[in-house]
């Protein structure tokens, strides 16, 4: 038997956490799904007992069904495979819901807090208005910022950075909670936008973050760690997104030191354990490397650290079994890689030279999953 491990989804169209199952058993985990039936992890023949979560399950129903999906059994590790099983994650541990057999909630408890990491820094790791500050004072660069709650705030801030600006709302996926706003008379629509949508997500906050805008590359880490040491991780530069704030569809894994560097300090500030994927951004003059935010989830990078021999589910098995991890923990300098994520590139652009020139990441041995994936196309 292998280490057993959850994997937890609320999404239904996300790649990234559709192919970890293969490279999870791979490592030598066996895999369980909780997941809506439509979601593309679910149909990966690598997951083994799936557990289907209705598509409109509000909060308490999903701890309901987590707990009953449990039973008698705990499994090693849980994983989070979207931003809204996180924080659903998240807040079962800040605020248990009640109905829960007490001897289950308290295995569910032990499970998330050990699958996580410290409770104390769930919300400060993920708000983007509490990131930065946490992020300064632990020695890691970010850009000038401010948090603000009305829009002349925001203008003053603006006005001595000089435009372009980014406005964040706290919580968001998918780039759905990001503004670039690249003139000044474009300022107040985009923060009346950002504070209409604050209602969306779990937590909420009346606050918006103001950073300057870096202009540079995007630079995703993926991470494995535990106990706030980071075992292994890799950084992709992203070189094509889906929308201008959206997710990569074209990267190359490369060496980035010192996105590694600010990777660790994060992951021992805030006691990280599992996956995690900060991203940054690297200066285009200067080269230094500033923290844009962090996914306490799957990122695509976990199940791609595979395919360029940088093996995060691998790291993340040795370190909860106590053992020392063998392979390799970064992309050495000098190694380079060039991948087109698929689907995400093909739905992009489905012409996109990328597609020939590129390795991609088709599932070629998952034939249900990669029916599910041509599929998008069509919607």
């Amino acid at each position: 038997m292998g280490l057993s491990l959850l994997l937890v989804a609320t999404a239904t169209e996300w790649a990234g956490p559709a192919r970890l199952p293969r490279e999870l058993v791979r490592a030598g985990f066996d895999v369980s799904v909780f997941a809506p039936k439509r979601a593309l992890v679910a149909k990966s023949r690598y997951a083994g007992a799936v557990t289907h979560l209705p598509d409109a399950a509000t909060p308490m129903q999903w701890a309901y069904m987590l707990a009953a999906s449990l039973g008698e059994h705990t499994p090693r590790l849980i994983v989070p495979c979207d931003d809204t099983a996180l924080q659903l994650m998240m807040t079962f541990v800040e605020s248990p819901p009640p109905g829960i057999e007490n001897s289950v909630r308290e295995r569910i408890l032990a499970l998330i807090r050990e699958s996580l990491g410290d409770p104390r820094f769930y919300q400060p790791s993920i708000d983007k208005t509490l990131l930065p500050p946490a992020a300064e004072a632990l020695g890691v660069r970010v850009p000038p910022f401010q948090i603000v709650s009305g829009v002349d705030a925001a203008r003053t801030f603006a006005d001595a950075q000089g435009y372009p600006i980014v406005l964040k709302r706290a919580f968001g996926t998918a780039g759905q909670a990001v503004e670039v706003v690249p003139e000044k008379a474009q300022l107040e629509p985009a923060f009346r936008k950002l504070i209409a949508k604050g209602d969306a997500t779990l937590w909420k906050s009346a606050n918006l973050l103001i950073q300057a805008w870096i202009p540079g590359k995007g630079l995703l880490h993926a991470v494995a760690a535990w106990g706030g040491v980071v075992y292994a991780g890799m950084t992709r530069e992203v070189l094509m997104r889906s929308s201008a704030t959206g997710p990569s569809t074209v990267v190359r894994c490369r060496h980035a030191p010192e996105a590694r560097h600010f990777a660790e300090l994060l992951a021992s500030g805030f006691g990280v354990s599992g996956f995690f994927g900060p991203e940054f951004i690297e200066h285009e003059h200067t080269g230094d490397v500033y923290l844009i935010e962090i996914n306490r989830r799957v990122t695509n990078g976990v199940q791609m650290g595979g395919l360029v021999g940088v093996d995060l589910c691998a790291a993340l098995a040795a370190a909860l079994e106590n053992r020392v991890y063998t392979g390799r923990p970064d992309i050495p300098a000098e190694e380079e890689h060039l991948i087109a994520e698929f689907p995400q590139e093909w739905l992009r652009d489905a012409t996109s030279p990328y597609l020939r020139i590129a390795r991609t990441d088709v599932p070629w041995d998952d034939r249900r999953l990669l029916q599910a994936m041509l599929e998008m196309r069509a919607k």
